[in-house]
């Protein structure tokens, strides 16, 4: 649900203070200022309250040694002590899968738990996201790495596939996000692969070590008097209240104009009984809609003029009935004022209806302007819109192109598997048992096989530019260690890339930053009436990754 809202309520209030920045300065700026106030005097009591618990230790060893390291560093015991007064506390971490939003891992202080921890990552990432579109919007910035309110403030890190997002009670200093940094890198390094291909699973056995990982740095880098506190304040809370509070007036603002509109449109059938449409683009009030008679075209002008101080942009015109009765009407007006003009006494009365009769001709002739540009402005949207959605099409059928491509090439293998578009090479009893060298004089039967099953897509112009990586799997049979195995599949996967790279068509297609190797030790073994077939367990596998992000920025560009 999030993902769905922010995708239409973020861009249409971008839009909304970009075109309106001095009135949401002006909507925004009472609630700023309790921010700012609310900020600054709450700072300041924490850090006198903070301060004054230093002062009251006393002759305590903290002292002494505060003491004597401002006479080893030069620094003032009172700096010292305002430095060791503002450190902030690490309540919570998060680990969040950028591209899907979902939570894999978190860990928290004791008393620091949140409630509905799926929640709160999916409204970080919301926030995070309408955050970066909303400020850095059209500037090439890395993204926002704090968001603070009061005593609350989230960091955020991202690398990778993934993001880590820190809870704290106040600001972290250089030191803190050094940590951090360091921490989440060494994470990073070490499961790198399950991060990429997690999809939800929350009884993996990676995601307690990594939890277990999370917990231990909290824990070592918070001090034991600061674990111990009670507090029921909840940083993330008080953070999603302040956007939250954004969000409202802009939605607000936004509201009241269509109110406005609705309302002004309401008066007009009223008095008028025509029923027109208002809208707004660019600062400008666009009036549209097609009238039964020209009877009340200046009238309704003249009654949104006094309701607007915007510029009008007046595209009312005559319904094509209306138009041709009234054509009808003043053609036997004019074969009458011929008729009557040999009457020197009805000249005054022919006069009158001249005018008349070129005021309706205006009329008519702006409605006619007006009618052929509208055509021929459906005719072009009709045509780039069919130009758009075959775009479109192609776009979002990349993926279902690929497996048709692969199928008519490898329909009557055995090891083709439709449900991913892979490639099994299950049969090639390639690998003989703890080996990770394969048998040359199979492989080179197998480089058929994989040579055509890159090629098939590599050609195809519509699925190239969205290929993100070819996969090689390595396997092992059931037997021995499962760590061992994962290392022995990992030096059998690339094995095979590092042959495959040799070959002339992988240099002519520039695979070497393309081709991944990745051991997937004993999952998924070969089985015949319950029993494993160890040899063909022993087995390497191919299949393709598309670039989903491209695929939807491409999408979002054309549409």
């Amino acid at each position: 649900m999030s993902h769905a809202l922010q995708a239409v309520i973020s861009p249409a209030i971008s839009q909304e203070i970009a075109d309106n920045k001095e009135k949401m300065v002006d909507a925004l700026y009472p609630i700023m200022g309790g921010m700012i106030s609310k900020y600054v005097t709450q700072a300041i009591k924490e850090m006198t309250e903070k301060i004054n618990e230093k002062i009251e230790q006393g002759l305590s060893f903290e002292r002494y040694k505060r003491k004597v390291k401002a006479k080893l560093t030069g620094v003032s015991e009172t700096e010292l002590l305002l430095e060791e007064s503002s450190d902030a506390t690490i309540k919570s971490i998060f680990i969040i899968q950028k591209e899907t939003g979902l939570l894999i891992a978190e860990s928290h202080l004791k008393n620091s738990e949140i409630d509905d921890p799926h929640m709160v990552a999916s409204m970080a990432s919301a926030i995070k996201d309408f955050v970066n579109d909303w400020i850095e919007k059209g500037k090439e910035t890395a993204e926002v790495q704090l968001l603070s309110y009061g005593n609350a403030t989230l960091y955020i890190e991202s690398a990778g596939s993934v993001y880590l997002i820190a809870f704290l009670d106040s600001e972290p200093d250089h030191e803190q996000r050094t940590l951090i940094n360091e921490f989440f890198a060494q994470l990073i390094k070490q499961e790198s692969d399950f991060f990429q291909s997690f999809e939800g699973d929350l009884n993996a056995p990676q995601i307690k070590q990594i939890e277990e990982m999370i917990h231990d740095f909290l824990h070592t880098q918070t001090p034991h008097d600061t674990q111990e506190k009670t507090s029921h304040k909840n940083p993330a809370k008080l953070i999603f209240i302040t956007l939250g509070l954004l969000l409202l007036a802009g939605s607000a603002y936004m509201a009241k104009e269509k109110y406005d509109l609705y309302r002004l449109e309401k008066e007009i059938f009223e008095n008028t009984g025509e029923s027109i449409d208002l809208k707004t683009d660019d600062g400008k009030l666009y009036v549209e809609g097609h009238l039964p008679s020209y009877n009340h075209y200046r009238s309704i002008a003249s009654y949104i003029k006094t309701h607007t101080d915007k510029p009008i942009v007046n595209h009312l015109a005559l319904s094509p009935e209306a138009f041709y009765t009234t054509l009808e009407k003043n053609e036997k007006k004019i074969a009458h004022l011929i008729a009557v003009s040999q009457n020197k006494d009805a000249l005054q009365q022919m006069q009158t209806e001249m005018k008349e009769l070129q005021n309706t001709l205006k009329i008519l002739q702006n409605s006619l302007v007006d009618t052929k540009e509208q055509l021929s402005s459906l005719s072009e949207n009709a045509q780039k819109n069919t130009q758009k959605l075959a775009s479109l099409h192609k776009l979002a059928s990349v993926q279902q192109k690929a497996f048709e491509n692969l199928q008519k090439v490898f329909h009557d293998n055995d090891g083709f598997q439709k449900s991913d578009a892979s490639l099994d090479l299950h049969n090639a009893r390639l690998f003989k048992a703890g080996k990770t060298v394969p048998q040359q004089e199979i492989l080179k039967k197998l480089d058929t096989n994989l040579k055509t099953y890159i090629t098939t897509l590599i050609n195809d112009e519509n699925i190239r530019p969205y290929i993100k990586a070819f996969i090689i799997e390595g396997y092992t049979d059931s037997s021995g260690n499962e760590a061992k195995n994962r290392v022995l599949s990992q030096k059998r996967a690339e094995a095979i890339r590092d042959h495959l790279l040799t070959l002339p068509f992988a240099k002519t297609y520039k695979l070497s930053s393309m081709l991944k190797a990745k051991g997937m030790a004993s999952k998924s073994p070969i089985m015949h009436n319950g029993v494993e077939d160890k040899e063909a367990s022993r087995r390497i596998k191919i299949r393709f990754l598309l670039d989903k992000d491209k695929i939807l920025n491409s999408l979002i560009e054309k549409l």
